[in-house]
C-alpha cells in the first residue's frame, strides 16, 4: 500500500512547486506592470514550468513584449529596459530567468517568417497578461495558418497515415485519393522542411526527383512509387480504370505504407541534423566573437580550455556584456559536447533555437569593442551604475 501511494505524493508535492513558481511568475508580471503598463503589450511564462516536462530544478523562463510603434524605442532605451527587467526578476527569484524584451515590430517579423523561437514560446508560453495578440496567434499557429512552420510540417505529415487507415473499405476512388494524397502530403512535408515552398500535386514527383532523390537524400524506387500511384489516381479520376483486384490494391497499400514510413524516417533524420548543423554553428560563432573580443583587449589566454574563464573575468565581470552571457557560453559549449557524444536529442529544438538568438545578441553586444566603437558613453556609466544599485537591493 506505501508503494502505491508514494507517486501520488510526489505528484502532489510538484504540482505545490508548480504553484509557487506560478505565483513568482506573476509577481514579476505585476512588478513589471506597476513599472510599465503603458508600454507592455504581453509577459509570456515559458519553458518547462508550461510543459509537462516540469521538474524541481526546472526555471522560470520569462519573456515580456513591448510597444515600439506607439512610442519609438532607442537601442539605448531598451538596454536600460532589459537591465532592468533583468534585475527585477533577480530580485524576486534567484531561478527566474528572462529573456532580452522582444518589441513588436521583432515579434511580427517573427510571426511573417514562421520563426521557430516564435513557435516555440507562442505553442509553450503562457499569456500571464496580454493585449490582445498572443493568444490569437497562438490560435493561427495551432491551426497551422502560420506557413513553413514545424507544426505546418507537421500537419502534412500526421494527415498521411490517418489516410491509409481508411484505404481498406473505401470505394474505389476514395482509395486512389487516400493512397495519393498519403503520399503526396508525406513528400511535401519533408520538401517544406528542407526549406522549399509545397510544390503543387503535379509538381511534386519532379521536387522530389531534385530535391531528395538527386541530392542522394532518398533511393529512386520510392519516386518510383509515387509515380506508380499518381498514374492509378489519374487512372481511376479518368475513369480508365474501374476495378481493382484484391493483390493490386494490397501492393499499392504496401508501397504507399513503405512511402510515408520512409518520409518520417527521413523527416526524423533532417530533424536532427538541423540540429546538429545549429548547434555547431552556435558554437562556432561565438567562440570566434569571443575569441576576437579578447584579442582585441590583448587577453586572449593561450590556452583555449581557459577561454570561458577570460569571457567571465574580462568580458562579464569587466561590464562588456551582461551577466547572463556565462550561462549562455556554458550552455552552448555543453550543446557542442552533446553533439560529439551523439546525445543531442536530449535537447530540445526549442532550446537550440533560444541558444542561437542568444548567440545572435552576444555578437550584436560585442560589435563596439570589436569595431572601435565608443563604449563608455553616459548611457553606458548610467547602465554600470543602474546594476550596482540593483545588486545592492
Amino acid at each position: 500500500m506505501t508503494a502505491e501511494k508514494k507517486p501520488a505524493k510526489v505528484s502532489k508535492e510538484m504540482e505545490k512547486l508548480r504553484k509557487q513558481q506560478l505565483a513568482l511568475a506573476n509577481k514579476f508580471k505585476e512588478e513589471i506592470l506597476k513599472r510599465h503598463k503603458t508600454i507592455v503589450k504581453a509577459v509570456v511564462l515559458f519553458g518547462s514550468l508550461t510543459r509537462s516536462d516540469f521538474h524541481e530544478k526546472s526555471d522560470i523562463d520569462m519573456l515580456v513584449i513591448i510597444d515600439d510603434i506607439v512610442a519609438r524605442f532607442t537601442p539605448e532605451m531598451k538596454d536600460r529596459f532589459d537591465d532592468e527587467i533583468y534585475f527585477i526578476a533577480k530580485d524576486i527569484s534567484p531561478n527566474m530567468t528572462v529573456q532580452p524584451s522582444w518589441t513588436l515590430t521583432e515579434f511580427w517579423d517573427m510571426a511573417r517568417i514562421g520563426h521557430p523561437l516564435l513557435y516555440t514560446i507562442v505553442r509553450d508560453g503562457w499569456a500571464l497578461y496580454d493585449t490582445g495578440f498572443f493568444i490569437p496567434i497562438r490560435k493561427l499557429l495551432e491551426l497551422g495558418k502560420i506557413p513553413t512552420t514545424l507544426e505546418a510540417v507537421e500537419k502534412f505529415m500526421e494527415t498521411a497515415p490517418q489516410k491509409i487507415n481508411r484505404v481498406e473499405n473505401a470505394k474505389l476512388y476514395m482509395v486512389a485519393e487516400d493512397l495519393y494524397y498519403s503520399m503526396l502530403n508525406s513528400a511535401q512535408a519533408v520538401l517544406m522542411f528542407l526549406g522549399y515552398a509545397p510544390p503543387s500535386p503535379k509538381h511534386t514527383p519532379i521536387d522530389v526527383k531534385e530535391h531528395l532523390v538527386d541530392t542522394k537524400l532518398l533511393e529512386e524506387v520510392y519516386l518510383h512509387d509515387i509515380e506508380k500511384v499518381i498514374a492509378f489516381r489519374k487512372g481511376v479520376e479518368h475513369k480508365e480504370i474501374n476495378d481493382l483486384k484484391g493483390a493490386d490494391l494490397d501492393d499499392y497499400i504496401a508501397r504507399t505504407k513503405q512511402f510515408v514510413s520512409r518520409m518520417e524516417q527521413l523527416l526524423t533524420q533532417l530533424q536532427k541534423q538541423k540540429k546538429e548543423t545549429i548547434v555547431v554553428k552556435n558554437y562556432e560563432v561565438m567562440v570566434k566573437a569571443a575569441v576576437a573580443a579578447l584579442k582585441k583587449m590583448n587577453v586572449l589566454p593561450p590556452d583555449p580550455k581557459y577561454l570561458p574563464v577570460a569571457v567571465k573575468k574580462h568580458l562579464i565581470d569587466g561590464r562588456r556584456i551582461d551577466q547572463y552571457y556565462e550561462e549562455v557560453f556554458h550552455k552552448v559549449i555543453s550543446m557542442r559536447k552533446l553533439v560529439d557524444d551523439k546525445k543531442l536529442d536530449e535537447v530540445p529544438q526549442k532550446d537550440i533555437e533560444l541558444m542561437r538568438e542568444y548567440v545572435r545578441r552576444f555578437v550584436q553586444d560585442l560589435r563596439p569593442l570589436l569595431e572601435d566603437l565608443p563604449e563608455r558613453t553616459p548611457h553606458k556609466k548610467a547602465k554600470e551604475h543602474g546594476k550596482k544599485e540593483g545588486k545592492q537591493k
